[in-house]
């Protein structure tokens, strides 16, 4: 009976969940300018203000203007038809804008600023270039910190993030699968990128209403250099090309770690990788090229303009492994002209090499960006195909 209630109380609170993120908000946003006025660093007769953010209706790259109010300020109202996932703010700048700009001039300086939907028509008003206050900090469940083992002198050899299944703890005979996510920072905690994944938040709630089998994730921060480590060939423009050593690192030594100091199913088709833009990238090119420990991979929104169109060429190149590992790819229609005509391409490279429905999964986001909070939207959907339940879990 315990079970059983904990098995509803946690589908109770997916569904709340759900529904807290389809509701609609409404934001006053307000910029006072006096400051900028008084400077001669804004004048109304040749600037005007702009607004622009990271969720939409809100983009980075074209601004919603600002009308102008009594003394000094500026002030715009968003209708936000859904909330981030996972009740993430939303971040945001003001921008000043005139003329002959250069493409970094007239932001707020500093951090981006960041606005929680929490109530239904919230204000958000501030002295234009005020500094942001620090992104709020949100871990749930258990989240270790893994210290390179000692003696390691491997050069890529870095601190990752090991999240721990509820139930971890107290069931000790389980062993679990295992996924290995790049640009760890991003993961579990906003404070690196103003937006996370929230893989702790949504892992946690479908684990506890039995949607999925339970799992650990491992984040794997990026490196000095996130280009070379996450590209399998160098790009004439970018160079890269050190996925290869990342790829050992990560699969021979740190992999190896992980499965000595917690209860992990080692084997490959327990063990996925994941990541989003150049991590995509690279997930797929670690389950083509190293499916000897490598069973599942996320290929998030990847980079495929990488080296002419690296990771299509490089699927209709490579032998299928045996057996078959799985693959999620997905692609937002905001991430750029013609995304969704080559990823279908990608798409269709993998079904002409024996992909298919059970094997696959292709997802289009008609509302996709190209950032974390996109990205978060679509973890339920990644880890649901990547850990279906177990019969033995269900009440």
């Amino acid at each position: 009976m315990q079970s059983l209630l904990r098995g509803l109380l946690g589908a109770l609170l997916a569904l709340a969940a759900s529904a807290a993120v389809a509701q609609p908000v409404s934001v006053r946003f307000e910029a006072d300018l006096r400051h900028e006025l008084a400077a001669g660093r804004f004048d109304p007769a040749r600037d005007r203000v702009e607004l622009r953010g990271g969720f939409a209706p809100l983009s980075w790259t074209q601004g919603l203007p600002m009308q102008s109010q009594a003394d000094g300020r500026w002030a715009v109202s968003v209708d936000f038809p859904r909330r981030p996932a996972g009740g993430q703010p939303v971040p945001h700048k003001f921008r000043v804008v005139r003329a002959g700009q250069g493409a970094d001039e007239g932001w707020e300086p500093g951090y981006n600023h960041v606005a929680l939907l929490a109530s239904p028509s919230p204000v958000v008003a501030r002295v234009f270039g005020s500094p942001a206050a620090p992104v709020p900090s949100r871990i749930t469940g258990t989240l270790v910190t893994l210290e390179p083992e000692a003696g390691s002198r491997h050069p890529l050899a870095r601190p990752v993030w090991v999240w721990l299944p509820p139930g971890y703890e107290r069931d000790t005979a389980r062993r679990y699968p295992v996924l290995y996510l790049h640009d760890g920072q991003n993961m579990f905690d906003a404070r690196s990128a103003g937006a996370e994944w929230g893989i702790d938040e949504t892992a946690q709630g479908l684990i506890e209403a039995r949607a999925i089998a339970p799992f650990i994730a491992v984040g794997v921060p990026s490196g000095r250099d996130r280009v070379r480590d996450l590209t399998p060939t160098a790009d004439r423009r970018h160079g890269g090309g050190g996925l290869p050593a990342y790829a050992a690192w990560l699969l021979d030594e740190l992999k190896p770690q992980i499965d000595r100091r917690f209860r992990t199913r080692p084997e490959a088709m327990h063990t996925a990788v994941g990541g989003s833009s150049l991590g995509g990238v690279a997930s797929l090119w670690m389950v083509l090229h190293r499916a000897d420990r490598v069973g599942a991979a996320l290929v998030v929104s990847p980079s495929m303009w990488w080296d002419d169109f690296l990771p299509r060429r490089d699927v209709r190149a490579t032998p299928a492994p045996a057996p078959l590992p799985r693959v999620w790819l997905d692609m937002g229609v905001h991430e750029g002209e013609g995304v969704f005509a080559e990823s279908r391409l990608l798409r269709d490279a993998l079904l002409a090499r024996g992909w298919d429905g059970t094997k696959l999964a292709y997802v289009e986001d008609t509302d996709g960006r190209h950032d974390e909070l996109t990205w978060a939207a679509r973890v339920d959907g990644m880890l649901r195909f990547l850990f279906p339940p177990n019969p033995e879990d269900r009440p």
